[in-house]
């Protein structure tokens, strides 16, 4: 149980500092399913996490276009990039 609160805690504090740094994403969750510039976070065990934005017709064909051909990697939406 203290496992899952670290890394909800952790998720917490990842997902509100990207927030704070990318202001013209709408993470509004109608937005999921439109077209656009989606922003994922790629987590990978072992490191090698980033932040990504790609083009694409929905977040989940966002979130495979940004963690394919990378080992051990899940992508989370962040939200649709509205700020250009």
């Amino acid at each position: 149980m203290k496992l899952l609160t670290v890394l909800g805690l952790s998720a917490a504090a990842i997902i509100g500092a990207t927030s704070v740094a990318s202001a013209a994403l709408d993470y509004d969750r109608a937005n999921y399913f439109k077209a656009g510039k989606h922003q994922i976070y790629v987590w990978c065990t072992g490191g090698n996490d980033s932040s990504v934005a790609v083009d694409a017709a929905n977040a989940e064909d966002a979130i495979k276009k940004a963690v394919a051909g990378k080992a051990n990697c899940s992508g989370v939406w962040q939200g649709l990039n509205v700020g250009g």
